[in-house]
């Protein structure tokens, strides 16, 4: 292998994903308790620690036994808030679980220090064209003075 597609090989991901071996679903509720335990599993926290953390970050009561429930796909109905699954990613400093429930979505979630970066690059696409467009309409007013 080359010495370039090595380093390729070791740059972290602009966004942060699980794998989609490990949360995949074709349903959202499915794919987010997927994602609800994964996070909890890698956080290396226990269920007790992670509740405390979301409570403290809520200020509302969270338990253990609720995170049971949000990571288990035989309980469905009692999915986790948007409130809490932020709180969750905050707590385990995981942006995976927030992706998982975007995934479908045309959006995803990055660490707010980079929004500086997609602002430049947003607004140089912004600028080519504008002047791309004010190209076009002078060579337009230039051939038409012929």
């Amino acid at each position: 292998m080359s010495r370039r597609r090595d380093e390729l090989d070791i740059l972290a991901p602009v966004v942060d994903r699980f794998d989609a071996e490990r949360v995949r679903s074709p349903k959202v509720a499915s794919r987010i308790s997927q994602a609800v335990a994964a996070a909890i599993k890698d956080s290396g926290q226990s269920r007790e620690q992670i509740a405390a953390g979301m409570a403290a970050f809520l200020d509302e009561s969270v338990t253990p036994g609720t995170l049971y429930q949000y990571s288990s796909e035989a309980n469905l109905k009692n999915n986790i808030p948007a409130h809490r699954l932020i709180a969750l990613a905050m707590v385990t400093g995981d942006a995976r679980v927030l992706n998982a429930a975007l995934e479908g979505t045309p959006f995803v979630a990055i660490k707010a220090k980079y929004e500086p970066l997609l602002e430049r690059e947003v607004r140089k696409e912004q600028l080519a064209d504008l002047l791309n467009n004010r190209i076009e309409i002078a060579d337009a007013q230039w051939r038409a003075s012929k």
